[in-house]
């Protein structure tokens, strides 16, 4: 029982140009008879019931020089086909209200199998960013019993050119030979460790060949930008430090405590109450049917709020001691943290009689377009708001600066009273009589009932807005690919580039210029990604891993109790009755 390999002498020469090297390794370790521990034992047992087959002589790689080679078109498949994920049940559906005039719709995936390892959940592989599988029209994908050969190609440069390139309608998922030019680690490091980062025009999702836009519609775009390096200690890039991220829960820490209240007598009192309090004649009269002196009135006046206990006795523990008093609450959020940092080197070269000078220039001309922007000089600005009032300034300032008095105050005139005649008494008059024979002191009259009316019992209120609310939408222009561009291991868009640093470095080459330039760019999130959000990034970006069977309850909907057990809560929630039910 074992991973038969025959053929010429080079054959594990090509197995190695392709990977599987290290997966020969690891079904070997899966396969170890020597320790029947956990899982190694569960597939020994269903080896031994013939569940499983063995993977002899039978297994088709589909390369030459390797026992079983499948013939050209046919897909790799290792084991019994169906063994797993074969249990295929109905996922989610999802109701779609009425929007613009479009009919309410149900959207559905369809069938998809069973998690491995979570029974509550369904799988919905993606396949690759070049070679979509999983999706409504296609259907399940044919890949989870199988590898699909396309990802078994060598990502050499031509063809990782060469089949980018081939894809149509791809314009941001695109490799040129100027990509690895002036790459100080080109061909000294596998390309199935490369990283790409992009630079977009708007907002770049995880799935950059066919992005879809809020209408629904694939929108896609070609990149701006791009650089490429490689994954190694060597180069800066350590695998452990760029995928890698955080996440959590916001807790608070709620302690229960001595609470000390107020008294509320004299607001209880009333209106007529509040009267008698701060009428000295009235008080006095009350203290004298009460039956209280005015020197124990004037006493209890002045302590109130006083706590002499507390005062008397500082340090005095209030409650129990020997008890539990703090609980863990959540609180609103969930945490995010996937920040790091890719390094790139560029090496100056010929190239095609080219000016090397000239090449490097070019290439720190395309990071800076990749990580920066052009802008003017901006001096600021001003805003201005009205501040309700309603006498405008009056007067020709003008005049006034010129030494014309007479012409000033003749503009004032005219200003009040909209007469310029050049007679200030005469306008002043005039005004007068057309502001009585026009009804002015009935107006205005009018206007002192109204505005005293509306400020007793209608008083309108200033403008007030609420702050628009945030959409989620992407913000950051940034995508890196993580891995080999046929069959990355993870694709992340929504990226914000937060800073660069562009230093060179080594001795001075072709025209008195440095032979190296070294580029340290710092990427994280636009915002905090959920789980479903997680899983698409390893799922080619094209939605999560993880799916609901339509017939079992959301097991993300989970019960979060408050400090003051959902008492302060109007709705309970009871998702998994119907899971401990059955």
């Amino acid at each position: 029982m074992g991973f038969s390999i025959s053929g010429p002498g080079n054959a594990f020469m090509q197995i190695s140009e392709v990977g599987l090297n290290k997966a020969t390794n690891k079904i070997n370790s899966i396969f170890d008879i020597e320790n029947p521990d956990g899982v190694q034992s569960l597939i020994q047992d269903q080896l031994a019931s013939g569940v499983l087959t063995s993977f002899d002589n039978s297994v088709n790689l589909g390369i030459p020089g390797v026992s079983g080679q499948a013939a050209e078109g046919k897909t790799t498949s290792y084991g019994k086909a169906g063994t797993l994920y074969n249990n295929d049940v109905a996922s989610e559906k999802f109701k779609i209200t009425e929007v613009e005039g479009k009919d309410a719709t149900t959207v559905e995936l369809g069938p998809r199998p069973y998690s491995l390892f979570n029974k509550f959940s369904l799988v919905n592989y993606r396949g690759t960013p070049l070679n979509p599988e999983g999706s409504k029209s296609e259907g399940k994908s044919k890949f989870y019993n199988k590898i699909d050969p396309n990802t078994l190609i060598n990502p050499s440069a031509s063809k990782i050119i060469e089949i980018t390139g081939s894809i149509k309608n791809n314009f941001g998922y695109r490799y040129d030979y100027s990509d690895f030019a002036l790459a100080k680690y080109f061909g000294k490091i596998p390309n199935n460790m490369m990283i790409t980062l992009r630079r977009f025009a708007f907002p770049a999702p995880d799935d950059i060949v066919s992005p879809v836009g809020g209408s629904g519609e694939g929108q896609p775009q070609p990149d701006i930008a791009r650089a490429v390096t490689w994954m190694s200690e060597e180069s800066g890039n350590s695998i452990g430090e760029i995928i890698k991220f955080d996440t959590g829960y916001g807790w608070d820490d709620a302690e229960a405590e001595m609470q000390t209240l107020q008294s509320k007598r004299g607001a209880r009192s009333g209106i007529v109450g509040k009267k008698i309090n701060e009428s000295t004649f009235l008080s006095a009269a009350a203290n004298a049917a009460n039956g209280v002196n005015a020197l124990d009135a004037i006493t209890n006046e002045a302590n109130a709020g006083f706590d002499s206990f507390k005062d008397t006795y500082p340090n005095h523990v209030f409650g129990p001691l020997n008890v539990i008093k703090n609980v863990l609450v959540r609180k609103s959020g969930l945490s995010f943290n996937q920040e790091f940092t890719l390094k790139f080197e560029y090496e100056l070269r010929d190239l095609n009689g080219a000016n090397p000078k000239v090449l490097m220039l070019d290439q720190l001309s395309n990071i800076l377009a990749l990580t920066y922007s052009n802008a003017p000089f901006w001096g600021g600005g001003a805003r201005y708001i009205g501040d309700g009032s309603v006498a405008k300034p009056l007067g020709d300032i003008a005049k006034l600066r010129a030494g014309d008095y007479k012409g000033f105050l003749g503009s004032v005139v005219s200003d009040f009273t909209g007469k310029n005649t050049g007679n200030v008494f005469g306008d002043i008059t005039e005004g007068f009589k057309s502001f009585l024979g026009e009804g002015g002191p009935g107006k205005m009259l009018n206007q002192f009932l109204q505005g005293g009316l509306a400020q007793l019992f209608n008083t309108p209120q200033g403008g007030e807005a609420a702050a628009a609310l945030l959409s989620g939408d992407p913000t950051g222009q940034w995508h890196i690919t993580i891995g080999n561009p046929l069959n990355p291991i993870a694709v992340i868009g929504n990226l914000a580039c937060t800073g660069t640093n562009i230093s060179f470095d080594g001795a001075m080459g072709v025209q008195d210029f440095p032979e190296r330039m070294i580029v340290t760019i710092t990427l994280k999130p636009g915002r905090p990604r959920d789980k479903a959000e997680i899983e698409s990034m390893f799922n080619s970006g094209r939605g999560r891993f993880y799916l609901q069977p339509d017939d079992v309850a959301d097991i993300n909907k989970t019960l979060d109790v408050s400090a003051y057990g959902n008492k302060d809560n109007k709705k309970y929630v009871n998702t998994f009755r119907k899971l401990s039910n059955g």
